[in-house]
């Protein structure tokens, strides 16, 4: 999932769980243009084994999980791109 720069994966199987939320982020005292590298925050959750749901509801919760680290990390950063961010990602859907 996508929104306002913000990118979300989560990845479900039998043996548990990950999520990882990805935001461009310039540091403070790196110039934006004469960077070799392209810089970012990335969060990741994981979850191994048996957990109280499943699914899409499981995708969900370590996602927003990760993006609320995605978002505190971001500040700390002190990234010079201003964004804001919203109070939540939009939700993952059932596909079946």
């Amino acid at each position: 999932m996508s929104s306002d720069g913000i990118e979300a994966l989560a990845e479900i199987d039998g043996e548990g769980a990950s999520s990882s939320v990805y935001v461009a982020c310039t540091p403070r005292g790196v110039r934006a243009g004469s960077a070799n590298q392209s810089y970012a925050v990335v969060a990741e959750a994981h979850v191994v084994g048996k957990t109280r749901v499943s699914g899409v509801a499981l995708g969900q919760a370590l996602t927003d999980f990760a993006y609320q680290l995605t978002n505190h990390a971001y500040e700390l950063a002190e990234c010079k791109e201003p964004r804001r961010f919203p109070d939540e990602l939009p939700r993952y859907k059932d596909r079946r």
